[in-house]
């Protein structure tokens, strides 16, 4: 059975996505918190906790005396926010969806065990998918998950093209940080076939560890076509 997901995740996710399908737009000011309030017929606490939230995600800057602002959130994905491959890859115009999906329950790798602090020889779910880009392959993904967080998930194959949203949507998770290995291989026969590109070819294989206020909830290895994708991090300050 899925569990309640609260009510300011609700509201945060219906924000998030106004603020994806240009309803509110770049520069421009959010309605205030009795408006928000009105709109969705919340308290004022549900309403601070769901704009904290976009603050933490780069969404929007609020300011005393001012409003809530709308910011760049295309931009700001470049600077350390923890975005889905299929989130960046729809910010940069791309149609994504899913050419194939398989859910299932296995017993995954030792390291992956040991990432998701879960005890040898558990049970995870597992998800396989090839993520198209304008209807080209870019991506053959595997997502490792922890069971009892996302019950029923195994039966969602094929409703879903953004895991984190879907994470988000039914399973009221919130994502807050995540932890990237990348690395540079070429493909085998068995990724050129699957990414229709020529064996040999230049790849980026990332394995993230993505976190729920602390605790580690995903663990995803994506092989990416090197010449359709590309990471970019932002680094500061010296020791």
């Amino acid at each position: 059975m899925t569990k309640r997901i609260p009510t300011y995740m609700n509201v945060y996710t219906k924000l998030k996505g106004m603020i994806f399908d240009d309803t509110y737009i770049k520069g421009s000011l959010m309605p205030t918190e009795p408006d928000l309030c009105e709109m969705f017929n919340v308290s004022r606490t549900t309403i601070r906790k769901a704009m904290d939230l976009l603050e933490q995600g780069g969404f929007v800057i609020i300011q005393q005396g001012r409003g809530t602002e709308v910011l760049d959130y295309k931009t700001t994905q470049k600077l350390n926010i923890v975005t889905s491959f299929t989130e960046t890859l729809e910010s940069k115009g791309y149609t994504v969806h899913s050419k194939s999906m398989h859910i299932d329950m296995v017993v995954p790798p030792k390291n992956v065990l040991d990432d998701l602090n879960q005890p040898a020889e558990t049970q995870v779910v597992r998800i396989q998918r090839i993520q198209l880009a304008n209807d080209k392959p870019v991506a053959i993904m595997t997502n490792y998950l922890i069971p009892d967080l996302v019950p029923g998930i195994v039966s969602d194959s094929g409703t879903f093209v953004s895991l984190y949203h879907h994470l988000e949507t039914k399973y009221g998770i919130l994502i807050t940080s995540a932890k990237d290995n990348i690395k540079a291989k070429i493909a085998d026969f068995l990724e050129s076939e699957l990414l229709q590109i020529p064996i040999g070819s230049p790849l980026l294989v990332d394995r993230r560890i993505t976190l729920s206020q602390g605790r580690p909830i995903e663990i995803v290895i994506m092989i990416v076509d090197a010449s359709k994708y590309e990471f970019s991090v932002n680094l500061t300050g010296r020791t």
